[in-house]
């Protein structure tokens, strides 16, 4: 099974079950829109391509809210971003912070080493995140702050940025 994120503390590391992405504030104040979410052990991306909220197994994505059911939390993990329904969208309005995350599994728990987030595009490049922090949890209840970037510059349309952890 795949470490999936970790976290140093000494000289021991942290793997992760659960990846978030917590936005606290985004570049436009009504909505909220990630065109992919990618977390990297070195140079091994994770998850897989997601197809469904729980698609494949034992993969799951999670939320704060969607702005409805095309923009959906795995749209964050399909690895693809050429449409304007490509990404999840939190709710309209819905207030901050606002998250997506990846459940990889039981036993699947990851020590990342970088992630990137890449911006949608039709005008949703414009609803990107602006200050996140990516979190990582054995227990879905309890995270750990693992990066956090503060007042990022708007992005463009499938923008990708790569931040290390």
């Amino acid at each position: 099974m795949p470490v999936f994120g970790t976290q140093m503390f000494g000289s021991s590391a942290i793997t992760y079950r659960y990846w978030r992405l917590s936005i606290a504030v985004g570049h436009n104040a009504n909505e909220v829109a990630v065109g992919e979410l990618k977390i990297f052990v070195d140079s091994t991306q994770y998850p897989t391509a997601m197809t469904g909220d729980s698609a494949p197994s034992p993969l799951v994505a999670t939320g704060s809210s969607r702005d409805n059911a095309t923009r959906s939390y795995w749209k964050a993990f399909n690895r693809d971003v050429t449409s304007t329904d490509s990404h999840w969208a939190s709710a309209y309005q819905a207030e901050f912070p606002q998250y997506v995350q990846v459940d990889l599994g039981s036993g699947n728990g990851i020590a990342a080493t970088s992630y990137s987030i890449t911006a949608g595009k039709d005008g949703k490049e414009t609803q990107g995140p602006k200050t996140f922090t990516l979190q990582g949890s054995n227990d879905n209840s309890t995270f750990s702050d693992l990066n956090t970037q503060t007042n990022v510059a708007s992005w463009s349309a499938e923008e990708e940025r790569t931040y290390t952890i």
